[in-house]
């Protein structure tokens, strides 16, 4: 009897512990999308480990913090052949306007491009 118990509370707790994952996993999938319409600070375009091409470009986002006004580089990650070949033809003070989904890496904001908008 003892041992079914426990067995019983070990199954509970593997079930509690899937739920958990899936309400993580589908918060994740549902990152928010925004359109940025800011001026590019810098364009860095490099090959991943996988051999392909990908670009970050950094734009200038205002922050306040206890009445402090600031601004902080935010990076903008582009991957995909044809977004990066265009990413890739950005210079510093062009006017960079997408559509881009919300994301956050070790606490900090970043963006990763999902379409130019002309």
């Amino acid at each position: 009897m003892e041992k079914e118990i426990k067995v019983a509370k070990a199954g509970i707790i593997t079930v509690i512990a899937i739920m958990v994952m899936c309400s993580v996993m589908l918060s994740d999938a549902r990152a928010q999308d925004t359109l940025i319409n800011t001026k590019v600070e810098s364009v860095t375009t490099k090959v991943d480990k996988n051999g392909n091409d990908y670009t970050r470009i950094i734009v200038k986002e205002d922050r306040e913090l206890n009445g402090i006004k600031y601004q902080i580089g935010v990076p903008v990650m582009v991957f995909g052949d044809e977004l990066v070949s265009k990413a890739r033809t950005l210079t510093k003070g062009d006017q960079l306007k997408a559509i881009c989904s919300i994301n956050e890496y070790k606490g900090r904001k970043n963006y990763q491009m999902i379409a130019f908008v002309e």
